[in-house]
């Protein structure tokens, strides 16, 4: 399966909304920096697909095992911290469906 640029990137701003979503309800002030930081990786997604980086290598980072363990090193507390978990596994495993892996 392929691709779509505009559903990748759909999938990407639903993540972020979960983001956003966990850095605005956390009541645990020391995981805003956190979840500041995971925006600013995942905005960084969106931007190379803007500037027409190839869909497969966008694809291949945001399933490599780095950008799991970046967002999963340290624990966010609460509830967030599941959502997000959920949220980053279920971009994952997505992306794996359509590319196949």
């Amino acid at each position: 399966m392929q691709i779509d640029k505009a559903l990748l990137a759909s999938k990407i701003l639903d993540f972020l909304a979960v983001l956003h979503r966990c850095h605005s309800e956390t009541t645990y002030t020391q995981d805003r920096s956190i979840y500041a930081s995971d925006i600013a990786t995942a905005v960084g997604w969106l931007v190379k697909l803007h500037q027409g980086e190839a869909l497969d290598d966008v694809a291949k980072i945001i399933i490599d095992s780095s950008t799991t363990k970046s967002f999963t090193d340290y624990w966010r507390q609460g509830r967030w911290g599941d959502l997000e978990a959920r949220a980053l596994n279920d971009l994952q495993r997505w992306i794996r469906s359509a590319i196949g892996s």
